[in-house]
């Protein structure tokens, strides 16, 4: 665990993408072996490994054709093409700690697994869906912000990881990929302390890349055949047809493309620029290369999503550590200028997970209305835990006045 990566500037990490547009687990194993020949085969990845853990991204116990979670049948492609390439005794455990909402127990991971269509997966018996609750602490003395953390075991039993991130925009870090995903290693309620602690979006980004970091997957492979946009992770993100299978070495390096297919502008993701100041391989687009069926792409651009819809601005992401901006302009921008959460009445089945995930403790049951609920913006901290993990899509995005007059919305859809 927690090999150090230095940058190299004879070292151009290595992506390659493929298209792909259905859910089809003989299509996808296909495509999933032609990017990894790209890569450098499959040995050059797993090497001798016998246990081998795949993270997907499960952030909430939703169906697959929501687009929040990594789709089962994609799992079961990446599957397919590994156990064909591996010997019999291999052993693949499926592991992830969901959103801060949901308690890593075995009764919630059970229903986890069962809601996001997955038990099928360990049928033929040499597939583990993890249900253990056991978590260890672990030191890694390389991280810039996190030295020591705890990890749910089945991360440090493995040989070696891969992960399988979805393609999604994120409200608070504008997109959620392959370093994002690996924030699910931590068990449980833990991320819900850790939204207060690293409120700051740089220290949240370099936290993040500590974690991935830590880990360090051997093989990102993303699931971009559906995504999200808008106020993603979520329910509350718009699903969106991309029709892309997306691999990498490098999970940073993965990031940076897909923020591009995205429309963002260069290094304006924030775990890009954390990235890129930590000279961590794969921050620099103009280095990497690029593999399509075709050959080496020469243009990027060709592959960005010219319509797709990002998350809202927030001017929170840049406010820097200073004292008078933290005490006086900060207060403002979050209640003025950031996007807010508010109550979906028509979605809303009053499930309460709002409030239980809320680290600050800022949404409550309105005392006039029982079916309604009331936002402490004064107290919001604009994490956007509780639009990460409503399973509803019920809570959605505004501006105040002030924000809409500048950023032109009046609310996020």
């Amino acid at each position: 665990m927690g090999k150090k990566e230095t940058a190299n500037p004879a070292i151009a990490p290595r992506v390659s993408l493929r298209k792909c547009s259905d859910y089809n687990a003989d299509a996808i194993s296909e495509i999933v072996g032609q990017c990894i020949a790209d890569l450098g085969g499959i040995k050059k990845f797993t090497g001798s490994a016998k246990k081998i853990l795949l993270k997907p991204n499960l952030l909430t116990p939703t169906p697959p054709e929501l687009a929040v979670t990594t789709h089962p049948v994609f799992i079961e492609g990446v599957l397919k093409y590994l156990k064909s390439h591996m010997g019999p005794d291999t052993v693949f455990t499926i592991a992830d700690s969901p959103g801060a909402a949901i308690p890593h127990t075995k009764k919630e991971l059970q229903r986890l697994y069962d809601l996001c269509g997955l038990n099928y997966l360990q049928e033929d018996g040499r597939v583990i869906l993890n249900t253990g609750e056991g978590f260890s602490e672990a030191s890694y003395r390389e991280g810039a912000v996190f030295k020591h953390l705890e990890v749910i075991d089945p991360i440090l039993d493995a040989d070696i990881i891969i992960n399988l991130p979805k393609f999604k925009t994120h409200s608070l870090a504008q997109i959620t990929g392959a370093v994002k995903n690996m924030y699910g290693i931590l068990p449980g309620r833990n991320k819900t302390i850790l939204h207060t602690k690293f409120l700051d979006i740089e220290k949240f980004c370099n936290m993040n890349l500590d974690i991935y970091m830590f880990a360090k997957p051997v093989l990102n492979i993303m699931d971009a055949i559906t995504g999200l946009e808008g106020e993603g992770p979520g329910a509350s993100g718009k699903k969106r047809d991309v029709g892309l299978v997306i691999a990498s070495g490098s999970g940073v390096a993965l990031d940076n493309l897909v923020s591009a297919i995205m429309g963002f502008k260069k290094n304006s993701v924030p775990v890009i620029q954390c990235a890129s100041k930590r000279n961590i391989p794969g921050a620099d687009i103009d280095n990497l290369e690029v593999f399509d069926g075709s050959g080496r792409v020469s243009d990027i651009e060709a592959y960005a999503i010219s319509d797709f819809m990002k998350p809202g601005k927030s001017v929170v992401n840049i406010i820097s550590g200073n004292r008078f901006v933290n005490s006086y302009f900060l207060p403002f921008a979050r209640n003025s200028l950031s996007l807010s959460p508010f109550q979906d009445l028509d979605r809303c089945t009053m499930c309460g997970i709002c409030i239980e995930v809320c680290p600050e403790q800022a949404i409550s049951l309105s005392k006039k209305d029982k079916n309604r609920l009331e936002f402490d913006y004064k107290k919001c901290i604009r994490c956007y835990c509780c639009s990460e993990m409503c399973e509803y899509g019920a809570i959605k995005m505004k501006y105040s006045f002030i924000g809409n007059l500048i950023f032109g919305r009046k609310k996020v859809k």
